[in-house]
């Protein structure tokens, strides 16, 4: 049985392999030791705390293998996306009004921009590689927006997500090459390596006026919003979510900025409660569903359920077991699809 929980110290060691194994650009995920530690124990403190309106906690969660113990994946959501990490350039436009005809009716140009603090965030994620498989990405990205869903009050009325952008395989951005590098002078591995030791030197390196698009080399213009090959997956399945792409891009590799109304996210607006009994019965021949509790003590996972009534379901003794939860307890439910 594959669950989604939250993170615990016990789990440092798998968090930490997982941080030198994405690839770059998560910058949710800095290889350093100490940093890793910290946002574990701070998600710790933020899932034991009663909280009434969001701010800057954490809340991370692990892809866990309960047959075997082993964790394959992680994901994160940021209640608040304010920090001083927090710019991206946002893609503008001019419009023109010449009456030649060979004039261009509009001028796309980026432009540096800080974000307000009204969104939350979800982020850091990253599945093995011998995980991606039988739909545990899904459940690893999908799970957030139930925790959401069932802790309103903990959350903005607007989630984002920042997708990596476009690294080839020598592990060079050619969006950080074409802006970026005319203003710092490292290269893409390099610039990773000081965030993670430091990134308070961010706003000195961007640019302090617009960037007109259509300057900019083809290859630079290409890859403006465009997606990490690896990453393309989980940018369809937030399409899918209602997300839509905010004009807003990465200021290190130009990846899209994806953001949608809280309440319009497919997986919370479609989500429901329901009275729970449980059974010994496999229960083969009924339909499977994403399941979660509904406490924060958080429990994911995909389950197989069979509505006897509109306020009561009927889930066998392996999923109330890793959902945490009893006969008359509520679970909350969505369609996988």
């Amino acid at each position: 049985m594959i669950i989604i929980r939250p993170i615990r110290r016990k789990d440092y060691d798998f968090f930490f392999e997982f941080s030198f194994e994405a690839l770059l650009g998560m910058t949710n995920l800095p290889r350093d030791r100490d940093k890793l530690l910290d946002k574990i124990i701070q998600s710790e403190t933020c899932f034991s705390r009663e909280i009434e309106k969001p701010d800057k906690e954490e809340y991370y969660f692990v892809l866990e293998d309960l047959t075997t113990g082993q964790i394959g994946g992680i994901c994160g959501i940021l209640a608040q996306n304010s920090g001083s990490l927090r710019y991206s350039y946002r893609i503008e436009t001019i419009p023109l009004h010449s009456k030649l005809v060979t004039t261009p009716k509009e001028i796309k140009f980026l432009r540096v921009v800080t974000n307000s603090g009204q969104a939350s965030e979800v982020c850091a994620l990253y599945l093995q590689p011998t995980f991606r498989h039988s739909g545990h990405g899904r459940l690893l990205s999908l799970s957030r927006f139930l925790f959401i869903a069932a802790h309103r009050q903990r959350f903005r009325d607007q989630i984002i997500a920042e997708m990596r952008g476009y690294i080839d395989q020598h592990q060079i951005s050619p969006f950080w090459e074409g802006i970026g590098r005319h203003f710092c002078n490292l290269s893409f591995i390099e610039l990773m390596n000081q965030i993670d030791l430091d990134h308070h030197f961010i706003p000195e390196i961007l640019p302090q006026f617009p960037i007109y698009i259509a300057l900019l080399p083809q290859e630079i213009q290409d890859a403006i919003g465009k997606t990490h090959e690896n990453t393309k997956p989980a940018y369809q399945m937030l399409l899918q979510e209602n997300f839509s792409f905010s004009n807003e891009i990465d200021i290190f590799e130009g990846g899209p900025i994806l953001s949608a109304a809280t309440a319009q996210i497919r997986t919370i607006e479609n989500s429901s409660l329901i009275q729970v009994d449980t059974t010994s019965d496999k229960l083969n021949n009924v339909p499977e569903y994403l399941l979660t509790n509904d406490r924060l003590d958080f429990r994911a996972c995909f389950g197989k359920m069979l509505m006897t009534s509109q306020t009561h379901a009927l889930i066998n003794e392996e999923v109330a077991n890793a959902l945490l939860v009893k006969k008359g307890d509520l679970i909350r439910y969505v369609t996988i699809h």
